[in-house]
C-alpha cells in the first residue's frame, strides 16, 4: 500500500522531501477533484492525504465517497485541530483507542 498526496505544490513539497512519491499537484478545484478520484479508484493506495480546506470545496457527491471509503482512507490536514483523523480510525478498526 502506498501513501498518496493531492493538492497545491506547495502543500505537496513536504511530503515529496519525506519520500512520497505518489503526488497529484492541483492547483485548482476541478484539478484536485479529477485527482482525488483517480487516487481513490487506485488499489494500490492505501492513505490519501489532502488539504481540508480543498477537500472543504470539493463537489458534494466526492466529499461523501471521501467519507465512506475505507480504502484507501483520506485524511485531510489543516490548520485547526482534527477530529477526523480519530473518526477515520474509528470507522476502520471499529474501536476508539482515546476512550
Amino acid at each position: 500500500m502506498q501513501i498518496a498526496i493531492v493538492g497545491e505544490e506547495s502543500f505537496a513539497l513536504g511530503f515529496r522531501l519525506a519520500g512520497i512519491r505518489r503526488v497529484e499537484v492541483a492547483e485548482d478545484a476541478t484539478a484536485f477533484a479529477e485527482g482525488l478520484s483517480t487516487l481513490l479508484k487506485d488499489p494500490d493506495i492505501g492513505i490519501v492525504i489532502v488539504p481540508q480546506a480543498a477537500l472543504e470545496h470539493a463537489p458534494g457527491a466526492l466529499r461523501r465517497r471521501v467519507e465512506e471509503s475505507t480504502t484507501p482512507v483520506v485524511f485531510p490536514l489543516g490548520t485547526q485541530h482534527n477530529e477526523d483523523i480519530r473518526a477515520q480510525i474509528v470507522k476502520i478498526i471499529g474501536v476508539d483507542l482515546w476512550k
